[in-house]
C-alpha cells in the first residue's frame, strides 16, 4: 500500500505539503500543487491511515452504541438511524449488546473508554449502580443517553406516558372494563412511564385499578406468553390487554389462541413501539408507534453537536402516535 512518502515523491512536494492537502488544512497550497498532490493520489490508490489522522485531529472519528438487547427491533431501528447520521458526518460505530446485565454494561464502558472513542450514545437499559455511574461521569461531555434515565446527560426521550395513556383510553371508549397491562421490568423507566400512562387513563375515567390485572414482563416474546396465560387463566379475564412493547403482544396473542379465544373478538390487544413485523402480523397489531428511526438520528447529532461544543438543546422530546389495526374491537 502507498503511504504519504510515496505520494511525495510522486508529485515532487514534501510530506508536509501532501498532508496540508489530505487533511484539508488552513495552511494554504498553491492550486497547481494541489492538482499534482491529488494526481498523485489518485495514481498511487492512497489511503489515509486513519489512526494517525485520527492522532492528529486529536479524534478517533469513532463512536459506541451500547444496547440492551440487539434481537428486539425496535433497537435495530434507533441503531439505523445513529449509523445513517453518523456515516454522514464521517464517523465509523461500535455496537455493544448488554442483554440487559450490568456487568457487561461496566465492562462495554470501560472497553469504549480503551478505544478512545469521541463519544457514546447509551440506549434504553438501565442505568445503575455506582460503577457504572461514576465510568459514565468521567465521559460526561461525550455521553448521550436515548430514554428517560435519573442521570445529567443530553437525552432523547418519548412520551411514554402519554402514548400509554392514548393506548388504554382507545380501549376503554371501544367499550372495554377489564383491562390488564403487562407492563416492563422493574427498574426501567420507560417501563414505569407506560405503566404510569395506563393507570392514568383509568384514573381519568373512574375505573378502580385491580393489581391483579398488572404483570411485569423482560420486554421478551416468551414473557408476553405466559404472563397472558397467567390472566387469562385468572377468576378476573380481562377483555383487553395493553402490552409495554410490541414483543410481548405478539408473545401474549400466541397465548390467548392456545387458549381458544380470538383476537380481537374476545380479546384485544394492543402493543408499543411499532416494530415492523407488527403491521405483517396475523391479525395486524394495534399499537403505539414510536418514531425509532428518528429517534436514533436525533441521538447521533446531538452528540455531533456535543463534541463539537456546538450549542444545542439537551433535552429532546419525541411524541407518540396510536395506530389501530386488526388487534382490537
Amino acid at each position: 500500500m502507498a503511504n504519504i512518502l510515496d505520494v511525495a515523491l510522486r508529485a515532487q512536494v514534501s510530506i508536509a505539503t501532501v498532508s496540508r492537502v489530505v487533511n484539508k488544512s488552513d495552511h494554504k497550497v498553491n492550486q497547481a500543487t494541489r492538482e499534482k498532490v491529488l494526481a498523485a493520489i489518485s495514481e498511487l490508490d492512497y489511503r489515509p491511515n486513519a489512526l494517525a489522522k485520527g492522532l492528529l485531529m486529536k479524534k478517533t472519528m469513532t463512536i459506541g452504541i451500547i444496547i440492551p438487547d440487539i434481537s428486539n427491533p425496535y433497537y435495530a431501528e434507533i441503531v439505523r438511524g445513529i449509523q445513517d447520521t453518523a456515516d454522514q458526518a464521517g464517523y465509523a460505530v461500535m455496537l455493544h449488546n448488554t442483554d440487559g446485565k450490568q456487568e457487561r454494561i461496566i465492562r462495554y464502558i470501560y472497553l469504549l473508554r480503551e478505544k478512545s472513542v469521541d463519544g457514546v450514545i447509551f440506549c434504553g437499559g438501565i442505568i445503575s449502580g455506582y460503577e457504572t455511574l461514576s465510568i459514565l461521569k468521567e465521559l460526561k461531555e461525550r455521553v448521550v443517553v436515548v430514554g428517560r434515565h435519573e442521570v445529567d446527560f443530553p437525552a432523547v426521550m418519548v412520551d411514554n406516558r402519554g402514548g400509554a395513556t392514548q393506548a388504554v383510553q382507545h380501549l376503554i371508549d371501544l367499550g372495554h372494563r377489564q383491562i390488564g397491562c403487562i407492563g416492563g421490568p422493574e427498574g426501567s423507566t420507560t417501563a414505569a412511564d407506560r405503566l404510569t400512562g395506563y393507570r392514568n387513563a383509568l384514573a381519568q375515567n373512574g375505573m378502580a385499578l385491580n393489581e391483579q390485572l398488572v404483570k411485569r414482563g423482560n420486554w421478551s416474546p416468551e414473557s408476553g406468553y405466559l404472563l397472558a396465560k397467567e390472566l387469562l387463566d385468572g377468576q378476573e379475564r380481562p377483555t383487553a390487554i395493553l402490552c409495554a412493547n410490541d414483543q410481548m403482544a405478539f408473545g401474549a396473542i400466541k397465548a390467548a389462541r392456545e387458549l381458544g379465544l380470538n383476537v380481537p373478538k374476545d380479546l384485544s390487544v394492543v402493543g408499543f413501539d411499532n416494530v415492523p413485523p407488527g403491521s405483517y402480523f396475523d391479525p395486524p397489531l394495534t399499537t403505539v408507534e414510536i418514531p425509532m428511526y428518528d429517534i436514533g438520528r436525533a441521538a447521533m447529532q446531538m452528540l455531533i453537536d456535543l463534541l463539537s461544543k456546538e450549542k444545542f438543546e439537551k433535552l429532546r422530546l419525541f411524541n407518540t402516535k396510536l395506530l389501530v389495526r386488526g388487534s382490537t374491537a
